[in-house]
């Protein structure tokens, strides 16, 4: 029995070990095949990022094995992806979304130049110094895209293709140097380089750059098969990838000098000082500290309306765009820290878009515009002068957003007050207008009942709004979740607070009707329905149920309270006497 006690003993041990080591080993991506990731074009520092994560080890640090394969002439980066024989591919959204409208199923996990590089440069001597004076001009075009940042440009300008001679041009800006095009497309990283080399100045140029104007589609991005994104250790290999990569992109940007000397490896017979040029310029194209590799849903469309347009197809491309892209692996990585809010940056952009559409900023003045009668009723009362009036208009119309403003401070300041006149010309209109009918509204009118319901209703949907508004000022400030409801909260009451403290009374939303509460209650709902459609990143429809129950709920619980008189439980305090309804304590 002894000769049997060690073995055991050494096999309960390594079975012991083995299951320890399961969990940690199913944690690292790496494996044994290498991830294969293609590059667009021959090294050059365009890429620099990648060959220093390679030279310093930060892909291994990663727990990934990567092999870079270079680009070049007759390399097609998104087709080798397509027929498998790479595992990630950098590419521009114009192949991509053409490859999607014939049935590849590539997706952008992450995009390395949040804006583009594509140029259209003209000669000095060809008499161009407006974009009409292009009429009749032969411009040099590789026909990979670039024409249609030109066709888009040229429309934006009341010109058109059909306006200008689209020829094919050579590599290096050759067309242009010999004239015998009067204008090129060219990357600003390379071949308007290439001009400037030449000899051509800058300032005697006519040169447009796309991303300056927003007129560019999306260039290099990483692009991966849609299969890979439902495998949880390729997943895991992605996410590794994109910070090793912003780690080697950072690097570079510190310290470009050598940044250039490594990726000059890669190279045959590299000109070091144009690739110091061309890091230079592609580190402009790229948000290196805040963003990296961050997917603009606003620059996706705006290509998709680009390549739509130049295509000749528009529906097929708005059709291959849905589903093109996905910021799991971008979020996986956590480039910039864990998420704070119920939403990530697309359906931010989403809250965004609806919160800033017309009719939303339509209930916005409308709110605006009923809190400011309720403080112009309360200076008639007080038989104030013009200025009083202003004032107790002002307060309850705009006071809260602007308090809130002040406390949020950076990307609020100014406050929005001062951003938008259209709030202080709807306080000065209801001032106009309440001063001309003053008369009719001493008589009484003021406590009919048709005038004071109207008053309600316009109160409630600025409650709603603003509730809404509120929440949505704590997300992009980038607060925590539980500022959402603080924050609505001091956007609907915060003027009437201040307009009570300046006419000597407690403030009335302390006092037993539900105010704040509502506002809290619903930013509390939001938060549940973003929850929900966070799941959902490349819809935006959930974003607008999710805002639309949310306005409902603060709406309707409005509507109920000042229905039925409800009042707030207080502690200690028996609740007695009903509510006065339709009374106005909100601000924007």
């Amino acid at each position: 029995m002894k000769r049997w006690r060690i073995p055991v003993l050494t096999l309960l041990g390594l079975a012991l070990a083995l299951i320890a080591w399961l969990p940690l080993r199913a944690n690292v991506p790496a494996t044994a095949a290498p991830l294969r990731v293609q590059l667009r074009w021959l090294p050059q520092t365009q890429f620099a990022g990648f060959f220093v994560a390679r030279e310093f080890g930060l892909f291994d640090k990663a727990g990934i094995a990567v092999e870079l394969q270079p680009g070049g002439p007759g390399v097609d980066p998104l087709g080798r992806l397509q027929r498998g024989q790479t595992d990630v591919a950098v590419g521009w959204s114009s192949d991509a979304l053409n490859l999607r409208r014939q049935g590849a199923d590539l997706i952008n996990v992450a995009q390395l130049f949040q804006r583009p590089g594509t140029m259209l440069v003209c000669r000095d001597d060809a008499g161009i110094r407006q974009p009409t004076d292009l009429r009749g001009k032969r411009i040099g075009s590789w026909f990979l895209g670039d024409q249609f940042d030109v066709g888009y440009w040229l429309s934006r300008h009341g010109l058109g293709l059909s306006a200008v001679k689209l020829v094919p041009q050579r590599a290096n800006a050759a067309d242009l140097l010999d004239g015998r095009v009067e204008c090129v497309t060219a990357m600003s990283y390379n071949e308007f380089q290439t001009i400037l080399g030449s000899g051509a100045l800058k300032s005697d140029l006519f040169s447009v750059r796309f991303g300056a104007d927003n007129d560019g589609f999306l260039e290099d991005g990483l692009y991966v098969r849609s299969a890979d994104l439902h495998d949880p250790r390729r997943k895991a290999q992605l996410a590794a990838l994109l910070q090793a990569l912003a780690e080697g992109w950072r690097y570079a940007e510190r310290y470009p000098d050598e940044a250039v000397a490594i990726t000059a490896r890669a190279m045959s017979n590299p000109d070091l000082l144009q690739q110091r040029i061309q890091l230079n310029e592609v580190l402009q194209l790229m948000d290196i500290d805040q963003g990296f590799g961050l997917l603009n849903q606003g620059a996706f469309d705006r290509s998709v309306t680009i390549v739509g347009q130049g295509s000749g197809d528009p529906a097929g491309i708005s059709a291959a765009a849905q589903g093109a892209w996905s910021l799991g692996i971008w979020r996986s990585a956590q480039l910039d820290g864990p998420q704070r809010g119920p939403l990530g940056p697309a359906g931010l952009y989403d809250l965004n878009q609806l919160v800033s559409s017309r009719w939303f900023y339509s209930l916005d003045l409308i709110g605006t515009g009923a809190f400011a009668l309720s403080g112009f009723l309360r200076a008639l009362q007080r038989r104030y002068d013009l200025w009083g009036c202003f004032m107790l208009s002002l307060l309850p119309a705009v006071g809260g957003g602007t308090l809130r403003d002040l406390l949020i401070g950076g990307m609020r300041s100014p406050p929005f007050i001062f951003q938008d006149g259209a709030y202080l010309a709807v306080v000065i209109a209801v001032i106009a207008i309440g001063s001309l009918t003053a008369p009719a509204l001493s008589e009484g009118s003021t406590n009919r009942p048709w005038f004071n319901r109207l008053l309600t209703l316009c109160d409630t949907v600025g409650l709603a709004t603003f509730t809404i508004i509120g929440a949505k000022v704590a997300l992009m400030a980038h607060l925590g979740w539980w500022w959402m409801p603080i924050c609505a909260a001091l956007t609907c009451a915060g003027g009437g607070m201040l307009l009570d403290v300046i006419t000597g009374r407690e403030p009335r939303t302390f006092q037993g009707e539900p105010y704040e509460e509502l506002a809290v209650l619903g930013s509390l709902v939001l938060i549940a329905g973003l929850l929900i459609a966070d799941r959902f990143e490349t819809l935006s429809w959930p974003v607008a149920a999710a805002l639309t129950v949310a306005w409902l709920s603060v709406f309707v619980g409005r509507l109920v309270v000042t229905r039925f008189q409800l009042r707030s439980w207080r502690p200690g305090l028996r609740d007695s006497g009903p509510s006065t309804s339709g009374r106005i304590e909100a601000g924007p």
